[in-house]
């Protein structure tokens, strides 16, 4: 029995033995990680199977920034020729300036970089950009520019519509203003986008400016347009710097006809257009004014002419037929009182007195260098002739028909057409303004020099050649 017994209990140990050879593993995950049990525990020696835990590692790469940045994520069209889409790559790592990787014409790339300076943009949503677009490269040929609005579609970057220098001009060809004032010739127009209104009125204002090929330094016409975007853009002018010129037309432009009409400048048609005519008239009223003669009528010209025009100018011209509002053929003793009230008190009077010349009544009345001629020559004592004694002394509120002041030259009154009679002492005289027996200053001789100065003139009477 008790050998039963110890057999019994070897045979036990030896199970347990191998119990622990054969423990069971169990591996767990949890979002921590993994962990290892091991069952059962319940020897002396324990053996545990080794773990690896591996971390999942996500790298995270910034979207690339910069104004044409989204130009990287699709093909962009070409606004110019019709070559397709082309992928284009940053020149710089600002990406501000855009390249296409293959050429849109010949061996030409597009080029595509932001607006300088910005305009203001309104109503651009996600998805659209506003750039300027040209072509760069060793083909040639002309090399457009245009503004273009790309938005990102199922192709990539499509045209949505091309402000291109091209149509600009072609534009501005249609209007009298560039007609009129724009340069002839190859010329180079630069339009800048100053607006851009995509929030339902869908149009541009620029600034233009059109210089004469291989002068870019001062442009020859400058004008602002405003533009309606459709299928074809329609645009108009909307410069306004104040000064009316050849080619302008409207309400504008006939206001400045009746004031040149009023004062015998104009006798053409009102009909709001500036004109030959008018611009001649206007050239006219600025020689006799002593303004700058270009025959545009800015905001001086337009000042002192509607000074003129309603009589609150404090010039008094002088012109061949009268003096201010005193014309000629006024009975003398009208014509004198007129005079005094403008000129003030005479300080000369020579009376009435018989002209050794022609035998009829005379009388000469003096305001310091200027003298108003009274006569019966036509059988009734008028207002017949003034003439200038000395230039230098009349009064800086006197002008004379012509332009002529104290320091014009003998050059001066040759671009109006004077000629010159050595005769008498010697004389210049002028058609139109009808001018006679001008003096200058020095003697001149048988010819006078561009810089002499000219002292006295008169017109009507005022010849004065003795007899």
């Amino acid at each position: 029995m008790q050998r039963r017994i110890a057999l019994l209990i070897g045979l036990l140990l030896v199970a347990t033995a191998c119990g622990d050879d054969d423990a069971v593993t169990t591996v767990s995950s949890t979002a921590a990680g993994s962990t290892t049990t091991t069952v059962p525990e319940t020897s002396t020696t324990t053996t545990t199977a080794a773990t690896t835990t591996i971390a999942e590692t996500t790298t995270t790469t910034a979207p690339p920034t910069g104004p044409l940045a989204g130009f990287l994520a699709a093909p962009v069209e070409d606004p110019f020729f019709g070559s397709g889409f082309h992928d284009v790559a940053a020149t710089d790592d600002t990406n501000s300036r855009m390249v296409s990787a293959d050429a849109v014409r010949d061996d030409d790339l597009l080029v595509l970089e932001p607006l300088d300076p910005e305009p203001i943009l309104t109503g651009l949503g996600e998805g659209e950009l506003l750039v300027t677009a040209s072509i760069e490269g060793p083909s040639g040929e002309p090399a457009p520019t245009a503004t273009v609005l790309y938005a990102l579609g199922p192709n990539g970057w499509s045209v949505y519509t091309t402000v291109s220098d091209a149509s600009v001009l072609t534009y501005l060809e249609t209007t009298t203003d560039y007609q009129a004032r724009g340069p002839s010739g190859a010329v180079v127009v630069v339009p800048t986008i100053t607006r851009f209104d995509w929030a339902g009125r869908a149009l541009f204002t620029a600034d233009v400016a059109v210089y004469r090929d291989g002068e870019p330094d001062t442009p020859a016409f400058e004008a602002e347009i405003e533009c309606t975007v459709t299928a074809e853009y329609e645009c108009m002018l909307i410069s306004d710097d104040g000064v009316l010129r050849p080619g302008d037309e409207g309400e504008a432009v006939e206001a400045l006809q009746a004031q040149l009409g009023a004062i015998d400048y104009y006798d053409g048609v009102g009909d709001g257009t500036y004109d030959e005519d008018v611009t001649e008239a206007v050239r006219l009223f600025q020689r006799d004014y002593r303004l700058a003669q270009d025959g545009k009528a800015g905001p001086n010209t337009l000042r002192v002419l509607g000074e003129v025009a309603t009589g609150e100018s404090e010039i008094v011209m002088a012109r061949p037929d009268r003096v201010g509002t005193v014309e000629f053929g006024v009975p003398a003793p009208t014509a004198r009182a007129a005079l005094v009230e403008i000129f003030g008190t005479p300080t000369a009077d020579t009376g009435w007195y018989t002209d050794a010349c022609d035998g009829s009544q005379w009388n000469k009345v003096s305001w310091a260098g200027f003298t108003a001629i009274f006569t019966d020559r036509s059988g009734t004592e008028i207002f017949d002739g003034w003439h200038v004694d000395d230039l230098s002394a009349v009064p800086t509120w006197l002008y004379f028909a012509g332009g002529i002041g104290p320091t014009t030259t003998w050059a001066g009154l040759q671009a109006l057409g004077a000629g010159y009679e050595p005769g008498y002492g010697g004389f210049w005289y002028l058609d139109s303004p009808p001018y006679n027996n001008g003096r200058f200053t020095l003697d001149p001789g048988d010819q006078p020099p561009p810089d002499a100065t000219i002292a006295s003139f008169g017109t009507a009477t005022g010849a004065f050649v003795s007899c």
